[in-house]
This record gives structure tokens, C-alpha cells and sequence, in this order.
């Protein structure tokens, strides 16, 4: 549940002088009808069903008042499909930074492999907007999405492991980082580029692509690396070990990033199709104008009606409890 006017609120301040009001009201009524009945005595009948009349009618528009400060609050919970106009493109990168992207199976290393792709995406895709997720065992939005391509292109220079802290590589993390860095509201198709070795993502629960396919955003994924093998040289020279002292060898996993691209809507390219970057282009191109300037957003829906509604026969139900004469029994 969201409140998209909280200021909205500070109007259940109007209840204290109605309740005060109310409140003097009764009891100058009480003070009265007893004068007029000539004493201090118990009240009659007529004047009990008075009194409940009086007291109904002040809970009602009380209870209108709550439920139409609610409305002005615009409480929304829950998510919806709503359709709009699209136009433009936008693009996040979701980047594998992890100590495996150092393997030199694609040289100089995968990582240096995937940062020349993602520069040749940016520099071919004129127009576009771009944003950067980076990605280990956790992943932080490198770069918000932006037209900037200087700064863009400064991240993929200098762009290694040290840009995350979290070790390991989890793909949902770099996934869902990727769809928080589109905007709401945009009015532009989105797609996301996935550019990784697949390494350690067996245990990818896919969650992430199922919820990038429901917003309408494939996934490219990009595979990186040779499936035979390579061991992991680190920036100092030494070559990483595993438990046993044995250098770990790492080989990309095309099986997890083909199901990513699958599952959400999207296609799987290896980096060493021919033309490449052209290709990846051309598809990105013909996904915005094959689906036209329609497209749809998960956008929060707005519960205002339904407090409207409620305050409507609240306010009905005081003035009747007022008007009406009830019947002696």
C-alpha cells in the first residue's frame, strides 16, 4: 500500500472541530429538550430516539469526512497492465563483473570483451538511452539511465570487479537492477542487453526474466567465454586458486543464459557470431518497431474511487439518520 498525497492526511485534522462541535451540539440539545420537559428527569421516548438520531447522524459524517481525506490521500496497492504510447528506446546493461570475466578465453579477457560490445551498442544505437547495472553476488546501478554517452563510455573504460563488493554472480540481482533503472512513466520501448559468461548461474530461479517478460522488456543475453575452459588470471599476475590450491577453470554456461533469453521473450547471441554488435543492433532496432507505438507498464493502481464510493453513502446515511422519524414501537 502507497500514499501518493500523503499531505492529504493533515486534513483528519478537520475531525477535532467536528467532533467538538458535534459533542456541544448534543449536549446543548440534551441541556434543552430536558427544560423543555420540565426537569431533570429521565428522558421519554421521543427523546431517546432523538438522541440516537444525533448520534448516528455524527458518526456517519465523521466517518464520511475519514474516508473522503483517504480519497484525497489517493491510497493505491496492487499493480495493473495500462497501455500507453511508446516511442524511442532505452536499453540497460546488465554487466557481469565478477572475477570469472577475467578469464582470457575472449581476449584480452571476457570482461574487456564485454565492455568493447557495450560500446558499440551505445555508439550504434544513436537516440537511445542507456543505463548501466553491474553485477557479482550483488549488483548497484552503475549508471542511471541517461542520453550522456561521455559518461557512459568512461564506466565501460575503467569497469572491473572492484566496481561491486559481493562476491559470487547472481545473475537476479544484475536483472533486477536492470528493470529498477528504467524510469516509470517512460514513453520509450525497453530491453535489457545481459552481457555474462553464465558462470554459477545454474541455480537461477528465472524469477527475474518471468517478471521482465510480464513488463514487456526481453533480455539479449550476450555469452561470453569458450566452453572448454579457462583458467582466471588476477590483476596482479597470480592465477585463482580453488580450495585445493588448483588454478579454478571457468567456462561459460550457455545453456542458463539461452533459458534467461528465452523465458523472457528475448534472443541469445555468443560473442563470436560474425558482426555481432551489428546484429545485436539491428535487433534492438526492429524489437521497438516491430511492436510499434503501443506498449504496456505494471503501473499501481489508484484506490480513490472506491473511498469516494464509501464516503458517498456514508454522507447519505447521516442526513437520513438525521431526517428520518423513526416510528414508536
Amino acid at each position: 500500500m502507497k500514499l501518493e498525497n500523503p499531505l492529504g492526511l493533515f486534513f483528519l485534522l478537520l475531525l477535532v472541530p467536528v467532533v467538538y462541535a458535534a459533542l456541544r451540539n448534543y449536549l446543548g440539545a440534551k441541556t434543552f429538550r430536558r427544560r423543555l420537559a420540565g426537569g431533570e428527569g429521565p428522558e421519554d421516548g421521543d427523546s431517546g430516539r432523538f438522541f440516537a438520531r444525533v448520534f448516528l447522524h455524527t458518526v456517519f459524517f465523521c466517518a464520511f469526512l475519514v474516508f473522503s481525506v483517504l480519497a484525497l490521500a489517493d491510497i493505491s496497492w496492487g499493480t495493473a497492465p495500462q497501455t500507453e504510447d511508446r516511442s524511442g528506446l532505452e536499453v540497460a546493461l546488465a554487466l557481469d563483473v565478477s572475477r570469472s570475466m577475467l578469464a582470457e578465453d575472449s581476449p584480452p579477457t571476457r570482461l574487456k570483451t564485454a565492455c568493447d560490445i557495450a560500446l558499440g551498442l551505445i555508439q550504434g544505437l544513436g537516440g537511445s538511452r542507456f543505463a548501466v547495472a553491474a553485477f557479482k553476488g550483488g549488483a548497484v546501478l552503475a549508471v542511471p539511465m541517461t542520453e550522456d554517452r561521455e559518461t557512459l563510455e568512461a564506466f565501460f573504460l575503467d569497469a572491473g570487479p572492484p566496481a561491486v563488493n559481493a562476491p559470487g554472480t547472481s545473475v537476479e540481482s544484475g536483472l533486477e537492477t536492470a528493470l529498477a533503472a528504467f524510469p516509470p512513466g517512460t514513453a520509450s520501448h525497453r530491453a535489457i542487453v545481459l552481457l555474462s559468461d553464465g558462470e554459477s548461474l545454474e541455480n537461477s530461479s528465472g524469477e527475474s526474466a518471468r517478471k521482465a517478460a510480464a513488463l514487456g522488456i526481453p533480455v539479449f543475453a550476450v555469452g561470453i567465454g569458450g566452453a572448454g575452459g579457462s583458467v582466471i588470471r588476477l590483476p596482479g599476475g597470480n592465477l585463482l586458486a580453488g580450495p585445493g590450491g588448483r588454478p579454478v577453470v571457468t567456462r561459460q554456461n550457455q545453456e542458463a543464459l539461452e533459458a534467461i533469453a528465452r523465458v523472457s521473450g528475448g534472443e541469445y547471441f555468443s560473442f563470436r557470431e560474425p558482426g555481432l554488435i551489428s546484429r545485436l543492433t539491428d535487433r534492438l532496432r526492429g524489437f521497438a518497431e516491430s511492436h510499434g507505438k503501443m506498449g504496456f507498464r505494471l503501473a499501481p493502481v489508484h484506490r480513490y474511487r472506491s473511498f469516494l464510493l464509501a464516503g458517498f453513502f456514508l454522507l447519505c446515511a447521516s442526513i437520513l439518520a438525521r431526517s428520518v422519524k423513526w416510528k414508536k414501537k
